[in-house]
């Protein structure tokens, strides 16, 4: 994703013109409010995977996950070790993660670089030239959750013919293998199924392809939920689908993905469709940039939920009315999102976003001309009223294997899926660590789990205030959950200072001071400093500074634009707490 231009930030500014145009159908909630509890930022020990997941779903009590890998292991497990076979789709029991039975073969032909460029979200053999595409993209569940169907670029399972779409009953997949669904057959679906829904009775497919079951079909198709035969339905779009939502309680087929035409009538990236037919129905947000295109989607009573994916303009998320297609907030996030999920009234999402300055409770540029680039690739924010918030809540991964080149991995995202049963978020994707420790593809956060500890301090600079007193002055620190920390300093075992600051992760340049008076020159002084969370989650001890009272010691390390510094400002010493207000 490029950095917006001028032209952009004024598309931007108009989306939001449009915003105002379109008030919220939910006045008496206040914007940015939410009552749900947010997942803490501790990833809890979960299975890995040796690829990439594209595809989350919970039934249940079970976890479905879909993607391209031929591997599971435990938690902790270095990659390549008691790995345990699994070929594109895995399960797992959701409250303890445990690995279940569930075990198919999908398959599909192979193809010379000579027919079709590869594709890397696919299984590429780079010396022989050749590749194969069995990978699975989605997974969704029956209104009853007695079935998952599972779509991609598949061609068969277990040897049997399964054209792009399959189905597995729910029943007893927390202690067997799950059989494949006879009844379910879809046949001539010629490409790609990168979208699905799944009604009472149908099935409904988007993708790239353009024929099912020997009809045209341009894009968009329905299948029959029990047989997987192709329905009536005649939607098309002329670009590719790559997300389905029914909503309004059934009575609308909202239709995401990178086209220009739907039903033969412009409509940029986002409409809706009538389930039973495939015709266009009223849709007011045409705000979708033409350089941007949706990737995602969740649906609640309240809206659709969709996410972006933009070069060098709109990349985050909007809710918009299912029934009128009427706006009701989006965010300006920079920085590709692909994964959506809906916990009670808060929106998880998965991006590798790095500047949301523009919205509330948003952060300032992170990645474009910073030597340090980063990026905040899970999120959540509040669903209801006519605004957005972003919460405080900031747990990362990476964008996958760094020595895997970007021509032979897809674009470096980091999560690609995610779902949540009320009691926990999982998360899949190309990812190889989170917050920083290794775990490749799958992890997961919890409301129960204990909050995640600040970071270590950097060892403090001490530095003599007079005969009698020293000033000690500590770096910030970050906490990827709490956005203020209580640091604490030591001197020897004995604690003389404790004051509440920042521990925003873009604001680890700030530094602090306290003065500690009344020693005794010539004796010498030993420091430390750590940070306590607001749910006396504790950090690790800094390094020890040691000084000699009275006499020279190093100074204390000044940092550019930090508005304390040479200031001659220092805070007032207290036995109690000390508040520093605004941070």
């Amino acid at each position: 994703m490029r950095p917006p231009s001028a032209r952009t930030r004024r598309a931007l500014a108009a989306l939001a013109l449009v915003g105002a145009l379109f008030p919220t159908a939910h006045p008496a909630v206040a914007a940015g409010t939410a009552a749900t509890k947010v997942f803490t930022a501790d990833a809890q020990p979960t299975w890995q995977t040796n690829g990439t997941v594209w595809a989350v779903t919970i039934v249940g009590g079970v976890v479905y996950i879909g993607g391209n890998f031929s591997a599971v292991r435990p938690p902790g497990a270095p990659a390549g070790t008691r790995e345990v076979a699994r070929d594109n789709l895995a399960a797992f029991d959701a409250r303890t993660g445990n690995l279940l039975p569930l075990s198919h073969t999908f398959a599909s032909p192979r193809y010379a670089f000579s027919v079709s460029k590869p594709d890397v979200s696919c299984d590429v053999d780079w010396d022989s030239e050749y590749y194969s595409c069995d990978t699975i993209y989605r997974i969704k569940a029956s209104p009853d959750g007695s079935k998952i169907y599972v779509s991609g670029d598949f061609s068969s399972v277990d040897g049997q013919a399964r054209s792009k779409v399959a189905a597995f009953p729910t029943a007893g997949a927390a202690s067997a293998n799950l059989p494949l669904d006879r009844t379910f057959a879809p046949s001539g679906i010629n490409s790609r199924v990168r979208a699905l829904a799944v009604g009472a009775n149908s099935v409904y497919v988007g993708g790239i392809f353009t024929q099912v079951g020997g009809q045209s079909r341009e894009r968009l198709a329905a299948l029959s939920a029990r047989t997987g035969v192709v329905l009536p339905f005649a939607a098309r779009a002329d670009g590719e689908v790559l997300a389905l939502s029914l909503a309004a309680n059934g009575h609308r087929l909202v239709v995401g993905g990178n086209y220009d035409t739907l039903n033969g009538v412009a409509q940029h990236a986002l409409g809706a469709v009538d389930p039973a037919t495939g015709a266009s129905t009223a849709w007011a947000w045409r705000g979708v940039p033409r350089t941007s295109y949706i990737t995602d989607m969740a649906v609640d009573r309240n809206a659709v939920y969709v996410s972006s994916n933009g070069e060098g303009t709109w990349d985050g998320r909007a809710a918009v009315d299912p029934l009128t297609g009427v706006l009701k907030w989006f965010d300006s996030c920079l920085g590709a999102t692909w994964a959506l999920a809906l916990h009670g009234d808060l929106l998880y999402s998965g991006s590798h976003a790095h500047n949301c300055n523009d919205t509330a409770g948003g952060f300032p540029e992170q990645a474009t001309d910073l030597p340090e680039p980063r990026y905040y690739r899970l999120m959540a924010q509040t669903t209801r009223g006519s605004r957005t918030t972003i919460q405080y809540w900031f747990p990362s991964t990476n964008g996958g294997d760094p020595n895997v080149p970007a021509t032979r991995s897809p674009s470096k995202l980091g999560p690609r899926a995610m779902a949540s049963d009320g009691r926990s978020l999982w998360v899949g994707g190309q990812f190889t660590t989170v917050n920083n420790v290794p775990q490749q593809g799958l992890t997961r956060f919890t409301t129960t789990a204990t909050s995640k500890a600040p970071s270590t301090p950097l060892a403090p600079t001490i530095a003599n205030s007079g005969a009698n007193a020293v000033t000690v002055t500590w770096r910030g620190v970050e906490d990827l959950d709490d956005p203020v920390v209580t640091y604490e300093i030591y001197r020897g075992s004995s604690m003389v200072y404790r004051g509440r600051a920042s521990a925003k992760p873009w604001e680890t340049s700030k530094s602090y001071q306290f003065t500690d008076r009344g020693l005794t020159a010539g004796t010498s002084v030993q420091y430390r400093v750590r940070a306590v969370d607001g749910r006396n989650t504790a950090g690790a001890f800094s390094p020890i500074a040691t000084a000699t009272v009275g006499q020279s010691a190093e100074p204390a390390e000044t940092w550019p634009n930090d508005p304390w510094t040479n200031t001659g400002w220092q805070p007032r010493q207290r036995d109690s707490w000390f508040d520093w207000g605004g941070w």
